[in-house]
């Protein structure tokens, strides 16, 4: 018992992290999945405002004097008694009993935490909102209300950030509507067929009115998640930079932020195409254009599929690519002392619907640097 205990103490450290194995991680999961308690655990962990205590106290873990420390409370009168209470909890949740550590360590001093963030004004995570261009060129702003547009268009309904947009009953020509997603915000569209999309903060999407009687077809900028509605008789076609996607019904990421198209195919079954080279994906598996090079590979659905998941997952990548990925979903700028190293990686996950400020909190715990933020400028520096 003892040695499992401190295993799982260890991989918990480590993946808090983000600087388990694959092996590890495997590990872990199997963990959370054996009860529900130890994943709420891992849940608290990562809302923690008080984990560097936490990460500290795995790192230095000593389950026999942890326990030599708790039997000395009993002798010993008039002393504080939360330290010995948070390690006794701890324990007692790696033996199956997480809610007596899940209750009792809410009331830890979060005062006691080391910093390395400053925070003047905290920003907020994207909120529900866009614009819709309509084809007639007018523009409607979309945000969490219910409102009727031009009677163009029969119906916008925006209530919780979803738009549900239907054709006019008269036109034959194709038109385009253009769905407009700002940093800092998100979306949901509801389209006439009855595919959902989920657009993601600094992207667009073209939609037409209606779709032709032989084919369904968008245009993407920027990245979205789409659930395709079935109709053997349609395809639905996603282009993306020079990039096809082409489904019957299934759900699917694209990623075209920047100049490479990513397409990761998380059910049913797609075609990608690319001047002519065709690549057909199975669920868990990506395409991914460079260039004019066309390839796929097994894709991690965790990673990317994590925006759509409310996660943030920095896997391997450069302090550039991460606050890349906050800037929009903030709506912040970057600047970097000369003396950031701009090509050393990190790995880790965070919630998505939080502060900036928790976000570059957890930050520097898996990284050696330290965030100021003044107003909407984010300056990152060493430690």
């Amino acid at each position: 018992m003892k040695a499992n205990s401190n295993y799982i103490a260890k991989l918990i450290q480590k993946f808090l992290r983000g600087q388990e194995t694959a092996a590890e991680r495997d590990s872990i999961e199997h963990w959370r999945k054996s009860d529900q308690r130890n994943d709420d655990l891992i849940k608290e962990f990562r809302d923690a405002k008080n984990i560097e205590q936490d990460l500290n106290f795995f790192a230095d873990l000593d389950e026999g004097e942890a326990w030599r420390r708790v039997g000395a409370v009993r002798s010993v009168k008039k002393i504080n008694y939360w330290p010995f209470i948070r390690i006794a909890a701890i324990f007692v949740l790696l033996f199956g009993a997480a809610l007596v550590y899940l209750r009792d360590r809410e009331v830890s001093d979060p005062s006691k935490v080391v910093t390395n963030t400053t925070v003047k004004k905290d920003i907020l995570p994207a909120q529900p909102g866009a614009l819709l261009l309509l084809a007639d060129g007018s523009v409607v702003p979309l945000e969490s209300s219910v409102r009727n547009l031009d009677p163009k268009v029969i119906m916008a309904e925006t209530k919780s950030g979803t738009a549900a947009v239907a054709a006019p009953l008269t036109k034959s020509a194709i038109e385009y509507n253009t769905l407009v997603v700002p940093k800092g915000h998100f979306y949901k569209l509801n389209l006439e067929d009855g595919t959902q999309v989920w657009v993601n903060a600094n992207s667009q999407l073209k939609f037409p009115e209606k779709f032709d009687k032989n084919e369904r077809r968008v245009i993407l900028d920027g990245e979205a998640y789409f659930e395709v509605s079935h109709d053997a008789e349609r395809p639905f076609y996603v282009e993306s930079k020079g990039n096809e996607v082409k489904v019957l019904g299934t759900h699917f990421n694209i990623n075209a932020y920047g100049h490479n198209v990513r397409t990761t195919l998380s059910s049913g079954r797609v075609q990608v195409s690319h001047s002519g080279h065709v690549i057909v994906l199975e669920p868990g598996e990506y395409a991914n254009l460079v260039g004019e090079q066309l390839r796929k590979g097994k894709a991690d659905l965790e990673h990317d599929l994590s925006w759509h998941n409310n996660q943030f997952y920095f896997k391997k990548e450069t302090i550039v690519e991460i606050t890349s990925t906050l800037s929009k979903w903030y709506d912040i700028q970057v600047k970097f002392k000369k003396d950031v190293a701009l090509d050393k990686v990190y790995t880790g996950n965070f919630k998505r619907d939080v502060k900036l400020s928790e976000v570059l909190e957890m930050l520097t715990y898996v990284c050696d640097l330290k965030f100021e933020l003044q107003g909407k400028e984010l300056i990152v520096e060493n430690k």
